[in-house]
């Protein structure tokens, strides 16, 4: 089993022997490797009998992980960046439909730790909030979801929100819907839901160049919603009464409780579709 001093933390990698050796994956197989994702403090607990682990596909054909899949931006899949200290860095997919569970005692006989990678703790983050995403993204109402399907100009809106976000995904953290009383409520035929949205981007990384993309975006949704739901004073179904701008270093702990960050449900199921994303989750990474 595994003691309480024990040096095995999520977001570790397994040598490649060592999982074959586990029958996490086939003997020679230089394609996927194998993340701790259990919990640090549950690797040692008493209670715990399993590790929990998920094995990624080594992605190739870029040497940075997609923006679209970092993040934690997409509920099902997730790419992941290791740092070696001679090595190019490693990028793997995740996808949660690759998770196993290693039992306890076999993992202490047999998983040995790949020091040659380590995980960045801005990844471990993004790692930390897309397991945690699965469980805790918001459902917004069954009436608004519906009127984000209607079409405009051959597509649904969702679709054009998708295709808005899509040139700027590096720098954006999370797009954030406010339905203010009409959180948790089924409007009425010609009820308009007064919505309110904030563009949340990455000051402290993305600097002038996140923010011209946030403003960007806030005014391709501002066009989008007037073209297909008509000005606030006017509209019988979505009334954008706001779209704006923010950094993510002026959100504050009462902005979050009061918003919830939404996503694109039917693309996030589409797992072969790389070309749309909407973020997910609750908070931001």
């Amino acid at each position: 089993m595994l003691a309480r001093d024990t040096d095995w933390r999520q977001g570790d990698l397994l040598t490649c022997e060592s999982a074959t050796t586990l029958s996490l994956v086939e003997p020679n197989d230089e394609g996927r490797r194998v993340i701790v994702i259990t919990h640090d403090c549950d690797l040692p607990h008493d209670g715990e009998l399993c590790v929990e682990v998920i094995v990624g596909e080594l992605v190739v054909m870029d040497p940075k992980p997609d923006p679209q899949l970092s993040y934690a931006k997409n509920p099902r899949r997730l790419h992941l960046a290791y740092e070696g200290a001679d090595t190019a860095p490693l990028i793997l997919e995740l996808r949660h439909s690759d998770r196993r569970s290693v039992p306890k005692a076999d993992f202490a006989d047999h998983a040995t730790m790949d020091n040659s990678l380590t995980l960045p703790i801005e990844a471990k983050r993004a790692l930390k909030q897309w397991l945690a995403a699965r469980y805790g993204r918001p459902a917004f109402p069954n009436t608004f979801e519906k009127r984000l399907c209607k079409r405009s100009g051959g597509r649904t809106v969702e679709q054009r929100i998708a295709r808005i976000l899509a040139p700027d995904a590096k720098y954006l953290v999370g797009l954030f819907f406010d339905l203010g009383g009409q959180r948790g409520a089924e409007a009425i035929e010609g009820e308009p839901y007064a919505l309110s949205v904030a563009v949340v981007y990455d000051a402290t990384d993305g600097g002038s160049p996140a923010r011209g993309s946030a403003e960007r975006v806030a005014a391709q949704l501002r066009e989008l919603f007037e073209k297909t739901y008509g000005k606030p004073d006017v509209a019988a179904e979505i009334a954008l009464d706001a779209c704006e701008a923010v950094a993510d270093t002026h959100l504050t702990l009462a902005d979050l409780r009061r918003v919830d960050q939404w996503r694109l449900e039917y693309l996030s199921l589409r797992d072969d579709d790389q070309g749309d994303f909407l973020p997910v989750g609750e908070l931001p990474a």
